[in-house]
């Protein structure tokens, strides 16, 4: 029995459960408030005249998902794993696609098998996964704030406890190599590496880097529905950003399904009629959607080309196998 089969536990029946529950919730409201509108508004989005931002917002798309992709490449590098960028797109794009999967730990089980074809141990992989939801978190926070005042009001001095807390990692990024060792002890293992630290600040630029791009693609959607061009930049960028990191959060709906067009909705009606919001919300769904497909399609078919080569066959048929301590890489 491997590490990866080891981690694993039997999935609590009330999960399923909860995120059927929680989904018709938010279906009903978004029904009730949505059911009286005059969906005339959402028009622009099905002409030709849409298509242009549409598929440049597809380009923007892919260009954020590079720069996540080098977050999580940075925190592997700092448990002292330095993957080639090609080796860990494909390790990082092709385990994502498993976040379509309601649950906590599919993207991190996937990622742990598909390390282990390029000598990453499994518990330096979910060790990366545990320490990347925070920095998606915090950095969702902090440039959600640029939205947060239209979203809570009085409340949005509540987003500054996001900025310190990412303020004081980036002042002691050391602290992540010790709490990299405190997931381990909760798994009950030992990592050999516990992470410099040296890492971390760039991890947490391209995560920056990822919700400041990210947020263009949706105001790209925005402007076919007429929404004011600088206006619905700054809320767009943090919108997107706020949207991500809550419903990141919520793993019982796959890929935070729901609350992230909920939050969407929310905030772009602030800038648009709620069904133009709605559009857009959906469009945004739809173009993260095809790009993370791509994206992954083209990064699996690399992989497996690469796997086929008869040097790799021969060369790298160990490396499929556990090695010993291979728990502790």
């Amino acid at each position: 029995m491997d590490d990866t089969s080891r981690l694993r536990r039997p999935r609590p029946r009330w999960r399923p459960l909860a995120g059927w529950a929680l989904a018709c919730v938010i279906v009903v409201g978004l029904v009730l408030a949505l059911r009286e509108q005059d969906w005339s508004a959402t028009r622009p989005m099905m002409t030709l005249r849409a298509l242009p931002f549409v598929l440049i917002s597809c380009v923007i798309n892919v260009a954020a998902l590079l720069c996540a992709m080098m977050s999580w490449r940075g925190l592997l590098a700092d448990l002292g794993h330095v993957l080639p960028r090609r080796t860990a797109a494909g390790v990082y794009f092709v385990g994502m696609s498993a976040k379509y999967a309601p649950g906590a730990l599919w993207v991190a089980l996937t990622h742990a098998r598909l390390a282990r074809s390029v000598g990453v141990g499994t518990l330096v992989i979910i060790a990366v996964s545990l320490l990347n939801i925070p920095v998606v978190l915090l950095t969702g926070m902090v440039v959600g704030s640029l939205a947060a005042p239209l979203m809570f009001g009085a409340w949005s001095w509540l987003l500054l406890l996001p900025a310190a807390s990412l303020a004081f990692v980036l002042a002691r990024p050391s602290l992540v190599g010790r709490a990299a060792q405190a997931a381990a002890r909760l798994l009950r293992r030992k990592l050999t590496v516990s992470g410099s630290g040296r890492q971390i600040r760039a991890a947490i630029g391209w995560q920056l880097a990822c919700r400041l791009v990210s947020g263009l693609h949706l105001w790209l959607l925005t402007l076919p529905m007429g929404a004011p061009m600088g206006q619905s930049l700054v809320i767009s960028i943090g919108a997107f950003a706020l949207a991500t990191g809550v419903s990141s959060v919520v793993v019982v709906l796959p890929d935070g399904a729901l609350v992230r067009e909920m939050v969407l909705i929310g905030t772009l009606s602030q800038v648009l009629p709620v069904t133009a919001a709605t559009a857009v919300a959906v469009a945004s769904r739809a173009v993260c959607l095809v790009t993370d497909l791509l994206v992954s399609g083209v990064c699996a078919l690399a992989m497996a080309s690469r796997l086929r080569r008869p040097e790799t066959i021969m060369n790298g048929a160990t490396d499929l196998l556990p090695a010993p301590g291979d728990a502790g890489r």
